[in-house]
């Protein structure tokens, strides 16, 4: 009577495993902190050029929807995932040059090398990056300068 039960407890914690497993490679449940983002404007851009553009499905968290032109996180990421990797977008070196915190908003300077399948650009980006209540610092606007005025034609 005891092995049964031993027997019908691993049959059920290996079920209960199991189901874990696929709930986390299907991404049924992701749980976030509770708790606001303690990560600084700079700590944001810094995970951004980590995860953008292979991981969109992280990148997206950290951005407003003034930032996704006002669409959902669904659409942005179905949207626009195959577009980056169309691109063939990524990052080769980046590297932060600047950040500052100006009351509600902030903006972070990085010199970037990107790679596409038109080639190689080297480029500016500022990131502006405003505070949200529940998730701290999110990328609210990027501008892109380009140094191609610098190439001979």
């Amino acid at each position: 009577m005891k092995s049964q039960r031993t027997e019908q407890g691993i049959v059920r914690l290996w079920a209960v495993s199991c189901l874990a497993v696929v709930q986390c490679l299907a991404g049924v449940e992701v749980i976030w902190p509770k708790e606001p983002s303690t990560m600084t404007p700079r700590q944001v851009v810094e995970q951004w050029l980590h995860v953008y553009p292979g991981n969109i499905d992280r990148a997206v968290d950290m951005t407003t929807q003034d930032f996704r032109e006002g669409v959902s996180k669904e659409e942005w990421i179905a949207t626009r995932g195959p577009f980056l990797k169309n691109l063939g977008m990524k990052y080769i070196r980046a590297k932060i040059i600047h950040e500052e915190i100006m009351g509600k908003e902030a903006q972070v300077m990085v010199h970037a090398h990107i790679t596409t399948l038109m080639g190689d650009h080297p480029q500016d980006e500022l990131y502006i990056l405003v505070p949200h209540p529940d998730r701290g610092w999110l990328i609210n606007h990027v501008e892109v300068y380009t140094e191609s005025f610098n190439r001979v034609p």
